[in-house]
């Protein structure tokens, strides 16, 4: 086997299945940056493709036991299984295989780990993460599971200590990692199709937290201490938001929240957020905390804040956008968001009623998964209920025992949601459905996970 490479201790010489994933694909551009040489192959037709290129990576859009050809390691996405071609030759090779949450938690075992957890919000905390200790000069590496809009790309390797990755509850994959510090944003009813109950929810997690290293630190975001008896880490400790450290909102005015943070020692700072929600005020407090708990001085923090631009498809703002392309007159706002569970979508309204009052407000919305919108129904309905106009896109399957159902999951939603609701098809053809309702004035919020996820970029540039 080719000699590791210094800095990650994997083999030169990676292939990756599934590289078009939130994680995956960060990940090995990582490891090219690092060194290594790396391909990768995905099912689908990857849109940036040219990003892979630039890092010497080459993807095939096949799974083919000639695409692991000479490789010395194969890792593989949560949701490639291992009746894989690619994966079954490796596991009937010599070659080792790795889950995605395996390989990274190799590049942790070196470094000050940093693992952020959560239902809800550990995307932004994570990207926002890297931003603070980036700006205060401790020069972290990090892997976010989504596109930060001011960091120079999802993966870097920093030369620093701290190594900050988003760690998914799903498969459990967060008890992979090797992390000094484990973040818990929020804990709630999500993967009901692997976990089974919130009880299987809670236990996962409550794993996460024992898995601190000896002397390590437990952090957990506003009233999540209440959700459940947390255990201590060996020679540790635990901070909770609201009580170790907390964030005050002043005033909130052109997308702008200004307020003070302060520690339970009486540290203040004054920050700027140009973040849409409360819950991005909630998602700050629980960053400046691990912030200051790797020991970084909170008034350094707080100036870096304004500079950190959010997330893609995180409540993202794109602007105005001309009615003149669908035959009309005026203008309307788009949003571009990745919710896919009630309760991101309930965050998202509020939002966007708060930032833009008295304005009609229209949602297309892609259900992601059979499963988790006939668990979640009740929930989806009561949420939905309060937008102005909603256009209900296909249900996006993946992973569901009973994709047949599809169909009339959808069609009882609609029903339910009531006469300000239908069904418009395919989130990749529905652009014309969604000119068809906008009005001069209007907010356009784009949700969901699954192929919705151009549908406000090609909005946007259309004419």
């Amino acid at each position: 086997m080719t000699p590791v490479c210094p800095g990650t201790a994997l083999p030169e010489r990676i292939h990756c299945v599934g590289i078009g994933g939130g994680g995956m694909g960060p990940l090995a551009r990582l490891l090219a940056s690092q060194g290594h040489r790396v391909t990768g192959s995905d099912q689908s037709e990857l849109t940036d493709v040219k990003r892979f290129e630039e890092c010497g990576i080459r993807v095939q859009h096949c799974h083919s036991v000639d695409n692991i050809a000479d490789a010395e390691l194969l890792i593989r996405s949560a949701a490639v299984p291992e009746d894989n071609p690619e994966v079954g030759a490796a596991l009937a090779s010599t070659v080792p295989v790795l889950k995605y949450s395996e390989a990274l938690g190799r590049l942790m075992q070196n470094r000050q780990g940093v693992a952020v957890a959560g239902t809800h919000g550990k995307t932004t905390v994570t990207a926002l993460l890297a931003h603070l200790l980036r700006g205060v000069g401790l020069a972290p590496g990090w892997i976010v599971g989504g596109d930060p809009l001011t960091l120079p790309d999802a993966a870097g390797w920093g030369h620093g200590k701290p190594f900050i990755v988003e760690a998914c509850e799903f498969d459990r994959s967060f008890l992979n990692l090797h992390y000094d510090i484990a973040v818990v944003t929020n804990v709630g009813c999500d993967h009901m199709d692997y976990f089974g109950d919130l009880e299987g929810v809670h236990e996962a997690f409550y794993q996460f937290a024992r898995g601190v290293a000896p002397g390590g630190v437990l952090v957990l975001g506003r009233g999540v201490r209440d959700t459940m008896d947390w255990p201590t880490p060996p020679d540790g400790r635990i901070l909770e938001v609201g009580k170790d450290l907390s964030v005050d909102i002043g005033s909130s005015q052109g997308g702008v929240a200004e307020g003070v943070a302060h520690t339970s020692d009486g540290d203040k700072a004054a920050y700027q957020l140009s973040l849409l929600g409360a819950h991005s005020v909630d998602n700050l407090a629980v960053a400046l905390l691990v912030a200051t708990a790797v020991g970084a001085p909170l008034r350094e923090l707080t100036r870096e804040v304004s500079n950190f631009n959010g997330v893609a498809r995180r409540l993202q703002d794109l602007g105005e956008q001309p009615l003149s392309q669908f035959d009309k007159s005026g203008s309307y706002r788009l949003i571009d968001d990745f919710a896919h569970h009630p309760d991101a979508l309930e965050a998202a309204e509020s939002a966007l009623r708060a930032r833009f009052p008295g304005r009609r407000l229209v949602a297309v919305f892609q259900p992601h998964q059979v499963s988790r919108t006939e668990e979640a129904f009740d929930g989806f309905c009561s949420i939905l209920g309060r937008f102005d106009e909603v256009l209900l896109c296909d249900i996006f399957v993946a992973r569901d025992a009973h994709p047949e159902r599809a169909d009339s999951v959808l069609h009882r939603l609609d029903e339910r949601v009531g006469p300000q609701s239908q069904c418009v098809g395919p989130a990749w053809n529905a652009a014309q459905a969604v000119g068809s309702v906008l009005m001069d004035g209007d907010i356009c919020l784009v949700m969901g996970a699954g192929d919705i996820d151009g549908l406000a970029g090609n909005l946007a540039r259309a004419d």
